[in-house]
């Protein structure tokens, strides 16, 4: 029974001496060390995508006005709204400013948005100059979506003409909306 007493205890250290620096080798302590020698008896486990479309479908969609202040141009933003409605939109706020300033804001792009950030004779501000819909060149819902160009006719009379591109994304060309404010404004 001694003969067999040694090599018996040789091999349980040798065994013991093996595991321990298998924990500690690959740093996982004994849940690593479990994982391992569970890993050699089961199958490899495929990785999860996270760019699968199924995980995503179940995810809702960001909210585009989360964390925007108040502020007229955050409709604009709303997904889903057809050309007629985001010009209507950008209209009534104009035509808010109108009504508090007496004249719309004109100039350069960067004029007007200063203008309508409060940069005005009232220092009214109906939108913050960092708005989301002011980023480009003209009134945008995102940024790659077709812009609404600001025609002002007459600034203190309140007649202007809001350009929505069309789908090539060019401004003054045959497949852009136009629409007039006040609806019945003629050129002659």
């Amino acid at each position: 029974m001694k003969k067999l007493l040694r090599p018996l205890g040789f091999g349980g250290l040798l065994l013991m001496a093996v595991l321990f620096g298998l924990m500690l080798g690959k740093g996982g302590g004994l849940a690593g060390l479990w994982e391992d020698v569970c890993g050699l008896w089961a199958r490899p486990v495929k990785g999860i995508d996270p760019n699968d479309p199924v995980l995503k479908a179940g995810l809702p969609e960001p909210d585009p006005l989360a964390g925007l202040p108040d502020s007229p141009l955050n409709e604009l933003l709303k997904p889903d709204l057809t050309p007629d409605q985001q010009t209507q939109v950008v209209g009534q706020m104009l035509i808010d400013y109108w009504t508090s300033v007496r004249s719309l804001p004109n100039g350069t792009w960067e004029e007007v948005r200063e203008q309508l950030a409060g940069h005005n004779k009232k220092q009214v501000a109906l939108v913050p100059k960092e708005h989301p819909a002011l980023a480009t060149n003209t009134f945008r819902a995102k940024p790659d979506a077709p812009g609404i160009h600001l025609h002002v006719i007459s600034g203190s009379g309140c007649a202007f003409q809001l350009i929505y591109e069309g789908p090539d994304k060019q401004p003054f060309t045959d497949d852009d909306l136009v629409r007039n404010f006040p609806p019945d404004l003629e050129f002659k």
